[in-house]
């Protein structure tokens, strides 16, 4: 056989090997046949069983959209990205591996689970590499010939390629656009398919090309958006904090190992706290029904009066069901994380002159500052306690009394 037939033969069977799936965001997602055997193994496909926005469906029914598609979609972002870097199709391959499986140690319902994983395992959704050492994923990317190290590295940002875990991803990429689409939200929309062709590797740096300045602001400010609207909507805040409470208690009581929880999946934990009796079973049918607990406080950081970063929530939750005489199980202090805006650091090219977005952009330096003012700290509690609850808590907290409502979204039942 001649070179010239040998390498067509090549290329047809090359093309053979992929398949080609329809994806609801990017259209056509071309899969090689390694990524198709880590697609089918059971760590993966236990991720179409774990919902991407946790209850976000209690607000959003639509949001029904899962870790599996979110992962995929990543892997179509990573595709296009790497393809524009000038590195060996080696690296190439490690990058989308490390698109693909980046969220694959997800627990239950996401995020909501993740507080719980850090507290009890000293672990985050992104510690991938002890979870799969001895998975069949590792076994694949081995027999690929990728470093499975490598790809741990591109997940976890401690490599020099940000396109899986950097200032503007294949990540956020996804899931602002996804999670936009599935809640029915408008805010998550940017030109995604522009900022892709805006960005160009040097060096290994993700820079965006001025032209794509502004869809890089679009997506700022689609994030900016989407957090106060969807991420932290009080009533998915709410109904994390009491599945939260009540895997605590199963711990406490020992009828459940934490470590269980990176084997689970949504209907898997559901069903456990459903047979369950006394708090985390009460907890579980009121999620079940729709019967949350309700707003005592719900106000901005702005309105706190004391430091709230040395707040001990279980603390404050103990001392406040102590003053208002009612069972610290039915209180919840919510004190949201706070989010890292990485995509400040994103570098841009302005006329020749490279320099991170939050230097180019006035838009994205007050964004920044806006920023601060997006997170609220919530009490919750039962319906019949809500009264009471707000007036001791509003003392504790030290909370300024505003007595003309002048926001919509500055809550304070009572007053």
């Amino acid at each position: 056989m001649t070179n010239r037939k040998k390498n067509i033969l090549d290329v047809f069977l090359k093309i053979m090997d992929v398949k080609v799936i329809q994806d609801t965001i990017h259209g056509n997602v071309q899969l090689e046949e390694w990524v198709i055997k880590i697609i089918d193994t059971p760590q993966f496909q236990r991720l179409r069983r774990i919902k991407q926005l946790g209850f976000g469906n209690l607000v959003y029914p639509g949001a029904n959209h899962t870790r599996f598609e979110h992962s995929i979609g990543t892997m179509s972002v990573a595709q296009k990205l790497a393809a524009k870097m000038s590195v060996n199709e080696l690296i190439k391959k490690e990058i989308i591996a490390a698109a693909l499986i980046h969220d694959i140690c997800h627990p239950p319902f996401s995020h909501t689970s993740e507080k719980i994983l850090e507290k009890y395992l000293g672990i985050a959704h992104d510690d991938v590499g002890s979870l799969l050492e001895t998975s069949d994923i590792k076994d694949i990317l081995t027999d690929e010939g990728l470093r499975f190290q490598r790809v741990v590295d591109h997940i976890k940002s401690k490599s020099r390629i940000d396109i899986v875990s950097g200032d503007i991803d294949a990540d956020r990429m996804d899931y602002l656009v996804r999670d936009s689409y599935y809640t029915g939200v408008a805010y998550g929309i940017f030109d995604l398919i522009r900022l892709i062709n805006k960005i160009y590797f040097e060096d290994y740096r993700l820079i965006i090309d001025s032209g794509g300045l502004r869809a890089a602001e679009s997506l700022l400010i689609s994030r900016f958006m989407m957090y106060p609207t969807v991420y932290y909507h009080h009533v998915c805040r709410i109904a994390e904090k009491m599945y939260e409470r009540s895997l605590e208690k199963c711990f406490e009581k020992e009828l459940l190992i934490p470590d269980m929880l990176l084997k689970m999946d949504d209907y898997d934990i559901v069903a456990f706290l459903r047979s369950q009796n006394g708090f985390p079973g009460e907890m579980m049918g009121r999620i079940d029904s729709r019967r949350l607990m309700k707003r005592a406080i719900y106000v901005g950081l702005n309105r706190i009066g004391i430091d709230i970063a040395r707040l001990n929530p279980r603390k404050a939750e103990a001392e406040i069901a102590e003053q208002s005489k009612i069972d610290p199980d039915y209180v919840f202090v919510d004190i949201p994380p706070s989010v890292e805006v990485r995509e400040l650091q994103a570098l841009v090219n302005i006329d020749g002159e490279v320099m991170k977005l939050e230097e180019a952009s006035p838009l994205i330096r007050a964004l920044k500052t806006a920023q601060k003012e997006v997170f609220k700290v919530g009490v919750y509690t039962k319906k019949e306690y809500v009264e009471k609850i707000a007036r001791v808590s509003a003392d504790y907290f030290e909370i300024e009394k505003i007595q003309k409502q002048k926001k919509l979204d500055e809550v304070l039942p009572i007053w």
